[in-house]
């Protein structure tokens, strides 16, 4: 417990180089342990007047990693369980922080509305000065961090739970920041400029992108989802240009951006928005970085093309002959000399890239992944899956495996 303490003091001590944070901790039952500074006090009391009818602590005994909670007037915290034989000892609470930069009129605004009386609203005001504004990475950071200190087990982005008061979506009450805090455009820059030249240390390079600056205001302050929505599919949009511009061909790239589109329009947590965002960043590189790396006629990558976007229907050799003008015995062998790979090979590696993708980003059985993807059996589709990544498409979606050559066998 000692040397726990020890920890948490340092881990606070660290933070404070860089941002005001509180970390406060509680027993099981949501009582604060220890003695509280006025900030301490104030913050607390802003955490308990968003959950008049929001059960935080019954989300947070329910698993055993990190809570993000967002409240009402888009004050969020991280609360991380600690456990001590199986049952629930401490919440440690780190915050409270904003994600968006939200004026402490509005955050006034919304204390009004759920009855804060005019003291704590004046309190607040003193706070709000002083949070900081987190990017979604810094804040996915501080969790995974948190929670190592506290249990020294390694947990991955797509991991954190997420909760929110049932009114915090609705942000109908709420001006429009009074600045919007634009800090990304170096790093927006170095990232598409990885994307365009096809650079494979964007995979290591993406997580420390992540941490710089802010994406700005994409949605109705407040509605958290929607804003990370909206971003991973303009970092779609810009990602897809990019790749035009590095030699990937247009319908390839158009195709890719309308899938992840869907894919985020129908995720309904961060954390699924993490796992398809991380997904996007490494699948536009590495078709660069193929192309790039690749030199084939105009005719053969045309082929290509046409088989990635229609990976989904029945395909034969004699049907893609005859798009790229050519015999089959000719466009068998010019395809060969030129790819390093035979047409069925070539294709059956682009249905399993894509069938890595569908069980990253969605939650389509493995069964109808394999029916998707042209493969005649669950079986034969696990099989190749195997071959190619090392690891069974169960077991891929289990650990939250990305595709990048450290799975792939070629």
């Amino acid at each position: 417990m000692e040397k726990t303490e020890e920890k948490l003091n340092l881990f606070k001590e660290m933070i404070s180089t860089c941002h005001q944070l509180l970390l406060c901790t509680y027993d099981h039952d949501f009582f604060r342990l220890g003695n509280e500074t006025e900030e301490e006090r104030t913050a607390e009391e802003l955490l308990f007047i968003s959950l008049p009818d929001a059960n935080l602590l019954e989300e947070v005994s329910s698993g055993t990693t990190p809570v993000l909670f967002t409240s009402r007037f888009s004050m969020m915290w991280l609360l991380c369980p600690e456990y001590e034989g199986g049952s629930l000892k401490l919440i440690h609470v780190l915050g409270p922080f904003f994600m968006d930069d939200i004026s402490a009129r509005a955050v006034s605004a919304g204390l009004t509305e759920a009855g804060a009386t005019f003291t704590l609203r004046q309190k607040a005001e003193n706070l709000i000065s002083r949070l900081p504004v987190l990017s979604w990475g810094r804040i996915q950071e501080y969790a995974l961090m948190l929670h190592y200190l506290i249990t020294e087990e390694k947990i991955r982005q797509s991991d954190l739970r997420f909760f929110s008061d049932s009114s915090s979506e609705t942000g109908s009450s709420q001006e429009q920041p009074a600045n919007d805090t634009h800090g990304t455009y170096l790093a927006e820059q170095e990232m598409l400029r990885m994307v365009r030249e096809g650079d494979l240390e964007l995979i290591r390079h993406i997580d420390r992108i992540a941490v710089t600056g802010s994406i700005g205001q994409l949605a109705e302050t407040g509605d958290t989802l929607r804003q990370m929505k909206n971003s991973v599919q303009v970092c779609a949009t810009l990602f897809s240009r990019a790749a035009i511009e590095g030699g990937l061909s247009p319908e390839t790239a158009y195709t890719l951006c309308d899938m992840y589109f869907q894919s985020v329009e129908k995720a309904g947590s961060l954390s699924e928005l993490t796992g398809i965002s991380q997904t996007m960043h490494q699948d536009f590189v590495r078709r660069v970085h193929a192309v790039r790396t690749q030199q084939l006629s105009k005719t053969i990558e045309s082929a290509c093309s046409y088989m990635e976007r229609h990976l989904e229907d029945e395909l034969s050799i004699a049907s893609l002959a005859a798009y790229a003008g050519y015999t089959e015995y000719y466009f068998s062998k010019k395809f060969k000399r030129e790819t390093g790979m035979s047409v069925a090979g070539y294709l059956r590696q682009k249905r399993l890239e894509k069938a890595a993708i569908l069980l990253r980003s969605t939650d389509l059985d493995i069964q109808q992944i394999a029916i998707r993807m042209q493969f005649c059996s669950q079986s034969y589709f696990t099989d190749n899956f195997r071959r190619h990544y090392g690891v069974s498409p169960s077991q891929y979606r289990k650990d939250g495996l990305l595709c990048s050559e450290s799975y792939a066998t070629h």
